[in-house]
């Protein structure tokens, strides 16, 4: 796809004159160093007008462009050949800027097909089975004091590094950013450097794996420390998408004689809230220096400075402490502070501590960290009844968690798009969402996506990098990298308010029980010791949860810690009002636009090809539909049954689109509601949903309620209209159909609550209402409907109303409905649209005539008869023209303005 070869993002652009063989550019860091340097957008943010002097203030080089990679035919490469052949490179060599994966690199070159389209993957999954090198020349820096750092931010994964052809590391975790002292190896001041970074095939190594008769049961993959989402199909691409090669940045760090490591940044408001104590600990590498301090407020404004103690060191023995890191630690109090709060409930304000580090000739150093000050507290078990709870109580106030769980941005690359990354922050804020889940089978951002949930009020609900099932704990190497990766993960991401939890990883104990029906025995370590004991030292103030799903009688229990849906495949006691619902969803297919965009006309719709279902368990689309999906993903669809049969490609999307959309809806309004259909109200027992998944890899038919192309898909508006702060939803039982309001938003609400039994063409058949007030996290049974007698199954409807807002009941499957024909009459008001019916239409559609992406204020939604709505057009994708139809009414067109 052209637009995954864009520049990638503003941060990009800014890099555009560097030049690696260049030493002459002089920047400065103004954020927190080494788990920032990543976000290089603050790494080349100048702190003063001056120009930076090589052994002074600290300079930091991206070393982004002039790169060369090429595929070694052997894995015992001659290292003093290619150094060679590095420092002239010839034809067979590719150029590259840095970062960029191979993959990235050979589609750019024009030498593999795009793997997003049809089943072009599979004639480019030879790259994992190959060792690959990657090549660049740099100039040494002049007149440094101290020592000199390369920073490797993301190497994926068994890299083993060079420079000058002297061996400087080898490095078998792609998660762990690495750092590596090359004074000794570089050349002479101005002169050229050859570094040399040679891959090993990530699949040679998981086929040499011996394991151990303990960990016999286990993935041979779960020895090497890659995303896991690389060794299947599961994303989307088959029989695998296995990536090499750099994916974050290389860095050349020359500190000076003295630099600030890291910061950690520490507030604890008391119980009132009214005042904060705020303690920081900084990591000071080097010669003694002074550290001062500056806070600002989230105006802008200075509210305190000071300086912290000052530790004293040899000078003269500078040489042997340039790796010793000491830490200086100081506090203040912030008296009636601004608080932090998720999107949903307040604003966020972040405060901005400034350090700077000088000696007597001036700044050595300086660190800009932003932080919020809030309170999270875990609330594990109900104060009045004792009963099991997993909810958050933020700044006092008990907050449901709506959200999503986030997939890998891009399935050909691990490599950061910036701009793909925000559209998707935006259509996750259009959803109503206040949390996140970074999946375990991932990849983890880079700080500026965490700043980005900062901003925006968006919690992130962290999971360690672990995938499903068990992994090999017990093995010393292999406890000793998981332990500096989860260290290093813990240290990069602390500072941040949206960081909710930590959480183990995906689906590990709850994987060992599915494939064997017992609680594992093995791999405890990792999620029991490790784990909590790294959160239990440098990050003792979040909560830390062993796995997604765990707690209870089995792992995935839904009445205790969290729960993943998988009541496609069985029956579970319980499991229709979970404590806290981590992964629910159905699978469902793409637009058309966006089908179109990897499926070929043919394989989009066979000729003669008919989805009827005439075999038990057949799934009911075309070939490469199942291609272009997950194994057994039939299995997951919503109630299909329902629906008219299709009979084309449009419809099957349709009708899998409303099932997922449907169930999406039932479900999180039983959840908000908080109890199981015709139980007492009044006490919550749920305090959270979290959709599997947000976004989608690659091009696929699957769980996601945004595709590939960032068109959310139908469920998307559905899950919109059910994550509504305020909600009001029907509960029908065997004997009564009732009304609740839900009121998940900071304020109270009051006001008149209709209900109306109507037929489709708009006759009025009863009418009750009643006066209500829900106090600001309340689900409230508000009417019962019986005294509206017996309702029409097939052509009557329910509509209730409280202010602006209002919600439909339909009491029987659509393909059961007598609905009449609907007119719409629409026109456009700006940037909006405006539709009315006269009797009640069926899933009122918006679609932008030739183009994919575009965004809606809603859709796909239902009109009781008479009404009127407006819709604005939040993304129009480049598409002028909108088709407004509904089930049962024609089409109408409509160009824009």
């Amino acid at each position: 796809m052209t637009h995954l070869h864009k520049a990638k993002s503003e941060i990009r652009n800014q890099r555009s004159d560097v030049r690696c063989r260049k030493s002459e550019v002089r920047l400065s860091v103004f954020c927190p160093l080494f788990s920032v340097l990543c976000l290089l957008s603050s790494v080349f943010c100048p702190l003063c007008s001056v120009p930076c002097v090589w052994g002074k203030q600290r300079t930091i080089i991206a070393l982004t462009e002039n790169w060369h990679i090429k595929q070694l035919d052997t894995d015992k490469p001659d290292v003093a050949a290619l150094r060679r052949s590095a420092a002239s490179p010839e034809s067979t060599w590719l150029s590259a800027e840095m970062p960029a994966q191979i993959h990235d690199i050979l589609l750019k070159h024009g030498k593999i097909s795009d793997p997003h389209v049809g089943k072009n993957a599979a004639e480019s999954a030879w790259v994992g089975e190959k060792d690959w090198a990657y090549t660049c020349t740099f100039a040494s820096p002049t007149n440094s004091e101290g020592p000199i750092f390369l920073r490797f931010g993301g190497l994926d994964t068994l890299a083993t590094v060079y420079l000058n052809g002297k061996k400087i590391g080898y490095f078998n975790n792609m998660y762990r950013e690495y750092t590596v002292d090359v004074r000794e190896q570089l050349a002479p001041a101005g002169r050229d450097n050859v570094l040399l970074i040679v891959f090993s095939s990530p699949l040679r190594f998981i086929n040499q794996v011996e394991r151990p008769e303990r960990h016999k049961g286990l993935g041979k993959y779960k020895w090497l420390r890659k995303s896991h989402g690389d060794f299947s199909s599961y994303l989307g691409a088959r029989p695998h998408s296995v990536k090499v090669g750099v994916y974050r940045d290389v860095l050349l760090d020359v500190p000076g004689r003295s630099w600030i490591e890291d910061v950690w940044v520490r507030p604890q408001l008391t119980k009132d809230f009214k005042s904060a104590t705020v303690r920081v600990s900084v990591e000071v590498g080097g010669a003694g220096a002074e550290l001062d301090w500056q806070l600002k407020g989230p105006s802008g404004k200075e509210i305190k400075r000071g300086k912290a103690p000052n530790l004293k060191f040899q000078i003269s023995n500078l040489k042997s402490q340039i790796l010793n890191f000491n830490v200086r630690s100081f506090q203040f109090t912030v008296e009636s502070p601004k608080l932090w709060w998720p999107r949903t409930h307040g604003e966020q304000n972040l405060y901005q501590l400034e350090i700077n580090l000088k000696d007597k000739k001036g700044r050595l150093d300086s660190r800009s960290v932003s932080f919020g000050i809030r309170d999270v507290r875990p609330v594990l078990e109900d104060p009045q009844t004792g009963e099991k709870r997993f909810r958050f109580d933020i700044n006092g106030r008990p907050i449901f968690m709506l959200g999503a769980c986030w997939a890998p941005l891009e399935g050909m690359t691990h490599c950061w798009d910036s701009e793909r990354a925000g559209r998707l922050l935006d259509l996750l804020e259009h959803g109503r969402m206040n949390v996140l889940r970074i999946w375990a089978e991932g990849n983890i951002p880079p700080q500026e996506f965490y700043d980005e949930c900062d901003k925006r009020g968006i919690f992130i609900w962290q999971d360690f990098m672990f995938g499903y099932n068990m992994h090999p704990s017990g093995e010393p190497e292999f406890d000793e990298n998981c332990r500096a990766e989860i260290e290093g993960m813990i240290r990069k991401l602390r500072n941040h308010p949206c960081i909710l939890l930590w959480c183990g990883g995906n689906e590990n104990h709850m994987g060992w029980n599915f494939g064997r029906g017992t609680n594992p025995p093995i791999g405890l370590e990792l999620f029991h010791k490790i784990m909590p004991e790294a959160c239990a030292k440098l990050d003792p103030d979040r909560l830390f949860h062993p796995s997604s799903p765990f707690g209870g009688r089995v792992a995935n229990w839904p009445l205790e810690g969290d729960w993943h849906d998988y009541t496609t495949l069985k029956f579970v006691p319980e499991a229709s009002v979970p404590l806290y619902a981590s992964e629910v969803g159905r699978a469902s297919a793409p637009s058309l636009s966006s089908m179109k965009l990897f499926l070929s006309d043919e394989e989009l719709w066979p000729e003669g090809y008919s989805p009827a279902i005439r075999t038990p368990g057949q799934a009911a689309w075309p070939p490469m539909w199942q291609y272009r999906s997950v194994g057994g993903s039939w299995d997951k669809v919503g109630r299909v049954g329902e629906y008219c049969d299709p009979s084309n490609a449009e419809e099957l999307i349709r009708v899998l689109g409303m099932a997922h959309g449907e169930y999406l809806r039932d479900r999180v309004e039983r959840e908000r509601r908080g109890v199981p259909d015709g139980g007492p109200d009044g006490n919550r027992r749920c305090w959270g949903n979290m959709i599997w998944r947000l976004n989608d890899s690659w091009p696929i038919i699957y769980w996601s309620a945004i595709d590939y192309y960032l068109e959310p898909k139908i469920p998307y508006y559905f899950l919109r209209r059910a994550y509504d702060p305020i909600l009001i939803s029907f509960e029908q039982t065997r004997d009564s159909i009732a009304v609740w309001v839900v009121n998940d938003s900071p304020e109270s609400v009051s006001g008149k609550l209709e209900v109306h039994r109507r037929r489709f063409n708009g006759n009025s058949r009863g009418q009750l209402e009643a006066q209500v007030r829900i106090e600001p996290g309340q689900a409230k049974r508000c009417l019962v409907t019986t005294d509206l007698g017996p309702i029409y199954l097939r052509n009557e409807f329910l509509h209730a109303t409280f202010g602006a807002r209002e919600a439909t009941y339909l009491l029987i499957g659509e393909r059961y409905l007598h609905l009449p024909n609907a007119k719409l009459t629409v026109r456009v008001l700006g940037d909006k649209i405006e539709i009315a019916t006269n009797v009640f239409a069926r899933t009122v559609t918006l679609e932008m005539d030739g183009v994919t992406g575009a965004v809606f204020e809603d859709n796909f939604f239902d009109m009781a008869p008479g009404r009127k709505l407006t819709i604005a057009v939040i993304n129009p994708a480049g598409g002028r023209a909108v088709t407004i139809r509904a089930l049962n009414a024609k089409p109408v067109r409509l160009e824009l303005k």
